[in-house]
């Protein structure tokens, strides 16, 4: 049944740029699981998005950003779940935007690059991008939340709390 308070939320397969298409199939499944893990979402069913595809003949393939949105609506979703991966020189990227689909406004975007290859993609990654497409709300308690993840980058810690500072004074500037 439908949890009370719940938004619901519909993840569609990643756009392919140069993976297997069982690879993206897999990558998409895991974030939707990452997603559930996280809580606080009525998840669709992804037997249900691929029932909506057929029955208006959408292709994922030829079905762009508006179109998602559009199946989106029909199920029943708030909130949808689409991006791509892709692997490029070696590393493999992902970039994944949280849209609002009554309204089609982008909420949030999350992106992981892997230089380690799908396995750190499918383990580390999709979990990371999860948890910033998901987390409620953005505020300077999520700066060291932020560095654990811009660490991974070779970022030092005075860096990244100097990066920090300037974009509070640019904010509070206003």
């Amino acid at each position: 049944g439908l949890a009370w308070g719940q938004t619901t939320i519909a993840v569609f397969d990643f756009e392919n740029n140069g993976l297997k298409k069982h690879e993206v199939r897999q990558l998409s499944t895991r974030l939707e699981s990452e997603v559930v893990k996280i809580g606080g979402f009525r998840v669709v069913e992804r037997t249900k998005i691929d029932e909506i595809m057929k029955e208006q003949k959408f292709q994922m393939s030829g079905c762009v950003d508006e179109c998602l949105i559009e199946i989106g609506k029909m199920l029943g979703a708030k909130q949808i779940i689409l991006g791509s991966v892709g692997e490029l020189a070696g590393l493999y990227t992902i970039t994944v935007k949280l849209v609002d689909a009554e309204t089609g406004e982008l909420i949030r975007t999350s992106n992981y690059d892997a230089e380690n290859g799908l396995k750190e993609l499918l383990k580390i990654g999709l979990k990371k991008v999860a948890f910033q497409l998901i987390q409620n709300k953005s505020s300077k308690n999520d700066i060291s939340k932020n560095y654990r993840n811009e660490k991974d980058n070779g970022e030092s810690l005075v860096e990244f709390a100097r990066k920090a500072k300037k974009i509070s004074d640019i904010s509070s500037n206003k």
